[in-house]
């Protein structure tokens, strides 16, 4: 009963009022909220859509009295769908860039220094961990043109599935597809596909092992 107290009083009333019930970019189920902890930095175009079927939790974990914030933005006509209870940590980030459409099932963990960056396609599946500095991109940012002026690196879709652990500071860019049960190991550069149930590691990543892993932490013996 103490822990749900002290969450509460953690959180920033005026944010949560706002966000859950006059934010016309927010379109949540009923019991499913936005619970921003102080220092939540939120930013909607006006045209974004945020869908909740979920809860979701921002800039939590941080330490008494410090300062620490996490970042959610939505540019124009983006799209954010939260399928299950999502867990943003203080410094970690989600951005979904003009045009483009997140979608992404319950997650425990998005650490500290996480980067979630979308700006054409990605879908994330349930059960997934990101450690601290963990990225997730599915465009270069920048164009490179062709001779003619054509730009030759369009963004590509990422689609996680269920139950992946990103170790720290791995990152996974554009067109990467990760199978269920999967772990991408720390420093781990992905750029295509991990078959279901094997742990990746190095850069460049080279397949290492079949593996079955487990949410349950060591503390939970």
């Amino acid at each position: 009963m103490m822990g749900k107290i002290q969450r509460l009083l953690s959180l920033s009333l005026f944010q949560f009022v706002f966000y859950n019930f006059f934010c016309k970019n927010v379109y949540r189920d009923k019991h499913c909220y936005i619970l921003p902890v102080r220092g939540s930095r939120i930013e909607f175009h006006k045209t974004a859509k945020l869908i909740l079927h979920g809860h979701l939790y921002l800039n939590i974990n941080k330490y008494p009295g410090s300062n620490a914030e996490c970042y959610l933005r939505l540019r124009k006509r983006a799209e954010m769908t939260v399928n299950g209870d999502v867990h943003l940590f203080y410094n970690a980030t989600i951005e979904v860039r003009n045009g483009a459409r997140l979608s992404i099932g319950k997650t425990l963990v998005i650490n500290s220094g996480a980067v979630i960056l979308c700006s054409y396609k990605m879908t994330i599946g349930s059960g997934c961990l990101f450690a601290r500095s963990a990225m997730i991109l599915d465009s270069d940012h920048h164009r490179i043109l062709d001779d003619d002026g054509n730009t030759t690196n369009d963004p590509e879709e990422v689609i996680i599935g269920d139950n992946v652990w990103f170790g720290i500071n791995s990152t996974v860019l554009k067109g990467s597809k990760i199978e269920n049960g999967s772990v991408v190991g720390a420093n781990s550069l992905i750029t295509g596909t991990i078959k279901e149930h094997t742990l990746m590691v190095n850069k460049p990543p080279r397949e290492f092992s079949k593996i079955n892993w487990s949410v349950k932490g060591f503390e939970d013996d």
